[in-house]
């Protein structure tokens, strides 16, 4: 049965996770609505917005357990007002845990991810006008986790993952007007799920990461910077606490904030600590702590305004961040389960979309969508 169509509930939320009413003057509230169903179950999809404002969520695991199907080489096509789905697409594998990113011709770039059940080296280039993709360029090697990022100039930097036996260092640059890849870097540590973000001056910050899929499970405190104008990566100040399946949020004035995540012992290990990368000193600082631990959230985490943080991901009920005092507020929501890796998008100036995931514990992905209201 679908939940109610408005999920905010005060009174009996606010009783079973004990906690109080916020202030007039606090974080604003966030009202959770439904969506419209995506055309599968989906986890560790990718949800890209394009220039006309429609949202793509693509590939994933559609299977209990994290499986692919036939779901998994689809696209699901979201109408710019976020009510509807518009339509689907087709591409040319079926993957798990892709990467991708809008390109400024309104195509997305696919990137690696599982495939067959192996880590995949090929990219592709879906075009929502036509619902299909085409063969993109051969990566240098195998990638599940890189770093993707869109340079302010629209090349798209690919650095890191995992291939499948060890983490990658090295990284590539993939340019929307050729349709080729050229390498760059290497990384200055090897590390796949680390966070990147571009940052006011060009630099992209790629934070954390580490290998969170072989037996060699680890995680790291380190960072560095990738610089476009001479193609290198160098050292910047450390994370005061290591971690992986963590998110990253810049804020309005360029710096970053770096949120939960877990260190190596994954489930055992979810963090609840919040840092800043101040840009201008190239330090990370201590920066807070949400109201309940989370990991598997780098994409169910938005910037709602210049104060707060949506922190969707992770947990039966999202949570609002706020930057001045350091604080996560429950929400008063429960969406019906502990989801992790869902992802979200901004649709308007005070609406985005939540979508997909799969259930802690259970590994049920969910073929929900929720319109965030804000």
């Amino acid at each position: 049965m679908r939940a109610l169509p408005l999920l905010c509930v005060w009174v009996s939320a606010l009783a079973a996770f004990g906690a109080t009413a916020p202030a007039p003057d606090a974080a604003p509230a966030v009202v959770f609505e439904d969506g419209p169903l995506l055309s599968s179950p989906r986890a560790t999809h990718a949800l890209v917005r394009i220039d006309d404002g429609r949202l793509l969520v693509i590939g994933g695991c559609v299977r209990q357990g994290c499986g692919a199907g036939p779901a998994s080489g689809t696209v699901d096509i979201i109408a710019a007002d976020a009510r509807s789905l518009a339509g689907t697409g087709r591409l040319l594998a079926e993957r798990i845990q892709p990467a991708a990113v809008a390109l400024r011709d309104g195509r997305a770039l696919v990137v690696g991810g599982w495939v067959d059940g192996r880590a995949s080296a090929t990219t592709e280039l879906f075009d929502p006008a036509t619902g299909r993709a085409t063969s993109g360029p051969t990566m240098r090697g195998p990638r599940s986790g890189p770093t993707v990022v869109r340079l302010a100039d629209g090349r798209i930097l690919i650095a890191g993952g995992y291939d499948g036996r060890a983490l990658r260092g090295d990284a590539e640059i993939f340019d929307p007007a050729t349709d080729a890849l050229t390498p760059v870097g290497p990384l200055v540590t090897a590390r796949g799920g680390a966070t990147g973000t571009l940052l006011p001056d060009g630099r992209v910050l790629i934070a954390g990461g580490g290998d969170a899929e072989s037996g060699n499970r680890h995680a790291l405190a380190s960072a560095e910077l990738f610089d476009p104008a001479n193609g290198r990566f160098a050292a910047t100040g450390s994370l005061q606490e290591r971690r992986y399946k963590h998110g990253a949020v810049q804020l309005a004035g360029g710096d970053v904030l770096v949120i939960g995540g877990s260190d190596e012992r994954d489930y055992g290990g979810k963090l609840r600590s919040v840092e800043r990368y101040i840009v201008a000193e190239g330090r990370f600082v201590p920066a807070g702590m949400l109201a309940v631990e989370r990991f598997k959230l780098a994409d169910g985490l938005l910037l709602i305004d210049a104060g707060t943080v949506l922190v969707a991901a992770g947990g039966e009920s999202p949570e609002l961040f706020d930057i001045a005092a350091g604080e996560g507020q429950l929400q008063p929501v429960s969406l019906d389960g502990m989801w992790d890796y869902m992802t979200v998008a901004r649709t308007g100036q005070r609406t985005a979309l939540l979508a997909g995931g799969y259930r802690e514990g259970r590994i049920e992905p969910t073929d929900r969508s929720w319109i965030v209201r804000f």
